[in-house]
């Protein structure tokens, strides 16, 4: 399906009010909540890397998102990992057919959905997690998608980032008044 680039918009513009300083949880459903909306996906999710670098779910759409993110992770198999460690978009189209997805796609039969598209997440110049759509009939993701999910993880990036900074910031600004409190005068 299409993208109209004016609806890519309209949606981003959408997450602009969100404060990922204030809740990072309720920021990241809610841009996943809007990007299975733009897609007319049927489930979609974010998986970020852990300290050792491994992907963890972070947030999903729905209990069948969750199942696959949470399966991905287990397998460290399908396509989140895929864009994750190759730094592009890795698409299923149809799990009842993909044999190189191997244990993976059973869990995808299984929760009831055939196909899927995941894209990096980067930040500092590197991938740092992913962000996931899923359909239950098989789908061909084509290019105007597959950017279009591109524009969205950039939002994503950019929300998590703003979260770190002010988890630095507070992080910093309680260092300080320790060290003021703490003074020798």
């Amino acid at each position: 399906m299409p993208i109209d680039p004016s609806m890519l918009a309209k949606s981003i513009g959408t997450l602009a009010d969100l404060d990922p300083e204030q809740d990072l949880a309720a920021t990241l459903h809610q841009a996943v909540i809007a990007a299975k909306q733009l897609f007319d996906a049927d489930a979609a999710g974010v998986m970020l890397a852990d300290l050792d670098g491994q992907l963890r779910w972070a947030s999903a759409s729905d209990q069948r998102a969750q199942t696959l993110e949470d399966n991905q992770e287990v397998f460290a198999a399908g396509p989140c990992l895929q864009a994750y460690t190759s730094g592009r978009a890795a698409v299923m189209q149809d799990a009842t057919l993909e044999q190189r997805w191997g244990e993976i796609a059973l869990t995808f039969v299984e929760v009831q959905i055939r196909s899927g598209l995941s894209v990096p997440v980067e930040l500092g110049g590197g991938a740092i997690g992913t962000l996931d759509l899923y359909a239950v009939d098989p789908r061909e993701w084509d290019d105007t998608e597959v950017s279009a999910l591109q524009a969205y993880a950039g939002v994503v990036a950019s929300l998590l980032g703003a979260a770190a900074k002010a988890e630095l910031k507070g992080t910093l600004a309680e260092q300080f008044q320790v060290a003021v409190d703490s003074r020798v005068d």
